[in-house]
């Protein structure tokens, strides 16, 4: 059943909203979720589809208030060529309802964000409980809102589907999409802000996107590796070594160096190489860790 017809109102609240507005199949409504980040940076909009597919997580489009759990309707995330934008489409090509979401604008906009510690990757083969989530979204009455803010959710899990269901991408699109919304759109400064890319006009307007690795979600600096001196034999009087902490340091990040070129190489995880912290779960190189520690524990340094 077609549903380009769909309430005028959750269309232009979604494409107006500064926030993620999207089609929830668990609560059956319409529903406002939190940008997901990692270790407080916002996600990506060209890396959220790998996150969610990271997390067996897919978003619906409006054709989902009318299909059958057994076949459900992941939207479609699409790259434009014109702008760089990232945009969710209707599940169908030729699209049966008017789903549509500027992912970058609603990057740059979003004030909710969350970390989604209940929703592990299918990396640590855990699924979360997404019965528990709705019933403390029903316990507070959201439903009753237009659009309220689900906590918590991110999307529906592809454990509670049939096998297959995924988050998808593409096809290729020759037209740009409509900004009759635009106007509507609140503009304000935003620490997380977009450049425009200059894309030849002649090259097709939209691209279907690539999945991206887990390393490319966030924007981080990337690692360095030590390298080795050429005058490395010369003796140790070519480094200056104040202190025994010293000595130990430079042993460090060189024992460090040579696990990072054996990773490089092919040849595996040196253990010891990576580290978990204790507080946030998350995995860092030894050296890196030690930093991290005081940020995430709040513990100044006073040296």
């Amino acid at each position: 059943m077609d549903i380009l017809h769909i309430d005028n109102e959750l269309v232009v609240l979604q494409r107006s909203a500064t926030e993620l507005v999207i089609y929830c199949r668990l609560a059956g409504i319409v529903v406002t979720i939190s940008w997901p980040t990692h270790n407080g940076v916002k996600i990506k909009a060209a890396g959220l589809r790998a996150w969610l597919l990271a997390r067996g997580l897919f978003i619906e489009c409006f054709c989902g208030f009318t299909s059958h759990r057994t076949e459900p309707k992941p939207c479609r995330f699409v790259v434009s060529k014109v702008t760089g934008d990232m945009f969710g489409f209707c599940h169908y090509a030729q699209a049966r309802c008017p789903f549509k979401i500027n992912f970058t604008e609603v990057h740059d906009t979003c004030l909710l964000t969350s970390e989604y510690p209940d929703l592990p990757t299918l990396a640590r083969g855990q699924a979360p409980d997404m019965d528990l989530l709705l019933v403390a979204f029903t316990l507070h009455g959201y439903h009753h809102d237009l659009a309220p803010h689900f906590e918590g959710y991110a999307g529906e899990h592809n454990s509670g589907y049939p096998a297959g269901t995924h988050q998808l991408s593409g096809p290729l699109l020759t037209r740009r999409p409509s900004n009759a919304h635009a106007s509507r759109r609140r503009r304000q400064s935003s620490p997380y802000l977009r450049y425009q890319q200059q894309v030849p006009a002649s090259n097709a307007r939209y691209l279907e996107i690539n999945d991206l690795p887990p390393r490319r979600l966030v924007q981080t600096a990337p690692a360095r590796v030590p390298a080795r001196s050429a005058n490395a034999d010369a003796g140790p009087s070519r480094i200056p070594m104040d202190s025994a902490s010293g000595r130990r340091g430079i042993e460090t990040e060189g024992k460090e160096g040579n696990m990072l070129q054996k990773l490089i190489a092919g040849q595996g995880i040196s253990e010891g190489l990576i580290e978990k912290c204790s507080k946030c779960g998350c995995l860092f190189t030894a050296s890196a860790l030690k930093g991290h520690i005081k940020k995430c524990l709040g513990v100044i340094d006073l040296s």
